[in-house]
């Protein structure tokens, strides 16, 4: 049973490899998508870069764009979801294993929420 716990503990830890194998991350703002929804990410977003800043308590990424860390929340093997909390709003980057990123934040007083398609690129040299 003691082995069993542990397989499953680390599991999760394969899954999301693959993306963050691919860090350090520039992302900017997605061409591909509508010009208005295009124009308002290069307005507000306009890119960041994306680094894993590794401890021995959890895996955190650090964004150029607003300069706060994000803690790494639920992971699969096609996704990355990333998290930043304060008590007025959540940001999240989902980031697929295409490098594509959904960046949002969510103001909590307002019920309402901002989100952002941003297409990223591997600065990681092969």
């Amino acid at each position: 049973m003691k082995i069993f716990s542990i397989i499953i503990l680390f599991i999760p830890n394969f899954l999301y490899a693959e993306i963050l194998d691919k860090f350090s991350l520039a992302c900017i703002c997605d061409k591909s998508i509508n010009a208005l929804r295009y124009f308002d990410c290069k307005q507000k977003v306009s890119g960041t870069q994306l680094d894993i800043l590794e401890n021995e308590i959890e895996i955190q990424v650090y964004s150029s764009f607003d300069e706060k860390i994000y803690k790494m929340e639920t992971t699969s093997n096609e996704e990355l979801n990333l998290l930043y909390e304060t008590e007025d709003y959540i940001s999240s980057m989902v980031i697929d294993s295409n490098l594509s990123m959904d960046f949002s934040i969510n103001y909590k007083a307002y019920k309402k929420k901002w989100s952002y398609d941003l297409k990223c690129v591997s600065l990681k040299k092969e």
